[in-house]
């Protein structure tokens, strides 16, 4: 008979017996702490990763966990391969990427060009920056000067559409490894080639490309790098909100879809570092997975983004359920069943999608045989969105109406009543007047049920460590806090019930804290409440400073 023996792990550095594993991937021995630095010099930190790339039929590349991965945990943090503005933006300044304001010059407004190329910038410092040094050169050498004035603040420019994908193609001198890793990326041009964007960028991008610049790239490779951006690019702002661009990150393009994903992702530092970390455990071999479209958006809306953004049509697990996750969050009542006196306290059937992976399909009742077409779904969604949008987020008295006007049309979790929902909450407790100090008891304990409403949806469709659930405990937290004092002071809770419901509120507040902290510019503003919700328990007592 054959024995197996136990293979005996060996250390990276010296081949001899090893016990002690490294921190990070967990796949690598080390017979010693000074082994183990060694061999993060020597080059391990380069591959040191909780995860690996592969290839399926059925997935194509994708990330899997190596090991299992702590919920909270970053999994990777790149930085950009390829960073420019939006095809279509505001001016931006190409330096830094911030949006510009005017200044007056002799009664005329206008913004601060490149002395050489003539693009708005920022000011003679920007003008200088590593970013801006290739594609100035080359159209400084080739005479073009850029035509862009000021006319209105917000007025959009197309001619941004170039920066971008030019910005890649000079990166065959400049970077030429990064450049092939770009390239490298699914482009989906063909799904693009005939669409009115890319009919418009023939005209526009490849002309520039080829005859303004003279660049010695064929037409396809030009497009290619375009619908590279396309398919693959994140949105990348400052948490000031002054810079929105887009990014190309390699590594991170590698991350599979999911309407219901295992991460989130986060912008850190000033050169647009991104960093994904964990929102729940993710096991060995699992998939890790991000979402490329708005978790709170239907079914329907959100597998329309993805076809027309990123060239796929997703069947993840919630795509397929009718009722996605039982939310219902595309769902309406059914205006049969939904009559006057049919069901009495009984909640109504909803009308759901026949086959939600086929956006033609009828919407059925649950219950009885009425039905309607898709297109009816479609067209009552896009009006109501539309009325939502006119509503001013400085007063709640839209959304409240809203949300009681189509109370017997739209399922309490329907997409449409979670943004009015979401725009409440952010009314109440944060706008002029709706002040947490200044609220009613009514909108106070409104504030409370609302952020429960979305909790109880945040676990469903955003479960774990998600930033949709931080902001919300944050939130929750604060009307709570508030809560408890004026109860306190209307002695309708004992020094001690108070004291025990400001302990329920520091819970929250620790849940979101695991969550946010590495948020830009989150970790100042927990560590303050922390430290007013902790001296509150200290004193027995609750200022209405929240």
């Amino acid at each position: 008979m054959n024995s197996t023996k136990k293979e005996i792990p060996t250390c990276e550095v010296c081949q001899q017996p090893a016990n002690q594993t490294c921190g990070g991937c967990k796949l690598v021995y080390y017979c010693s702490k000074a082994h183990q630095k060694l061999g993060w010099r020597e080059g391990h930190k380069f591959k040191c990763c909780a995860f690996k790339i592969q290839y399926s039929d059925t997935y194509g590349r994708h990330m899997v966990a190596t090991r299992d991965i702590k919920q909270g945990e970053m999994i990777l943090k790149e930085k950009p391969a390829a960073l420019g503005p939006k095809m279509t933006c505001p001016p931006h300044c190409l330096g830094c990427g911030k949006k510009l304001e005017p200044t007056k010059v002799k009664d005329i407004y206008d913004f601060y060009k490149c002395t050489s190329c003539n693009w708005p910038m920022c000011g003679p410092e920007c003008e200088k920056a590593d970013i801006h040094k290739a594609e100035c050169k080359i159209m400084t050498d080739r005479k073009y000067k850029c035509n862009i004035k000021y006319e209105h603040v917000d007025k959009a420019e197309a001619a941004y559409c170039v920066i971008a994908p030019l910005r890649v193609l000079l990166m065959r001198d400049t970077n030429p490894r990064q450049y092939e890793n770009v390239l490298a990326l699914e482009s989906h041009l063909e799904d693009r080639m005939s669409t009115p964007l890319y009919i418009v960028l023939k005209a526009n991008l490849v002309t520039f490309v080829l005859q303004v610049l003279g660049l010695p790239f064929d037409e396809e490779t030009i497009l290619k790098v375009a619908s590279i951006y396309d398919t693959n690019s994140f949105e990348v702002r400052s948490p000031d909100g002054s810079r929105k661009l887009r990014a190309i990150y390699v590594t991170a393009s590698m991350m599979n879809h999911s309407c219901t994903p295992n991460t989130r992702h986060i912008i850190v530092g000033d050169d647009y570092n991104l960093a994904f970390i964990a929102t729940v455990p993710i096991a060995k071999g699992e998939l890790i997975t991000a979402t490329y479209t708005q978790s709170l958006w239907g079914t329907l809306d959100r597998r329309k983004h993805l076809r027309t953004t990123k060239c796929f049509d997703c069947e993840c697990e919630r795509c397929k359920d009718p009722t996605e996750l039982g939310t219902y969050l595309g769902s309406i009542y059914c205006s049969i069943c939904n009559g006057p006196g049919v069901f009495g306290t009984e909640k109504p059937p909803m009308l759901v999608s026949s086959n939600p992976l086929d956006e033609a399909a009828p919407w059925k009742c649950e219950k009885c045989d009425h039905f309607i077409l898709s297109r009816q779904m479609f067209w009552g969604n896009n009006a109501l969105s539309e009325e939502l949008k006119k509503f001013k987020k400085d007063g709640p008295n839209g959304f409240e109406d809203f949300i009681l006007k189509y109370s017997q049309t739209l399922h309490p979790n329907n997409h449409l009543v979670v943004q009015a929902k979401l725009a409440l909450i952010k009314i109440y407790g944060n706008y002029k007047g709706y002040m947490l100090s200044e609220l009613s008891d009514h909108l106070l304990q409104r504030k409370i049920d609302l952020c429960h409403d979305l909790l109880e949806l945040a676990d469903k469709l955003e479960p774990g460590w998600t930033r949709f659930r931080g902001t919300l405990l944050l939130d929750l937290q604060a009307a709570l806090t508030v809560q408890t004092k004026r109860e306190f002071e209307a002695e309708k809770l004992t020094k001690s019930g108070a004291q025990d419901q400001l302990m329920e509120s520091m819970v929250l507040l620790q849940e979101a804290a695991n969550i946010l902290r590495v948020e830009p510019g989150m970790k100042e503003i927990i560590e303050t409440k922390i430290q007013e919700v902790a001296q509150q328990l200290d004193t027995g007592d609750s200022n209405d400073d929240q």
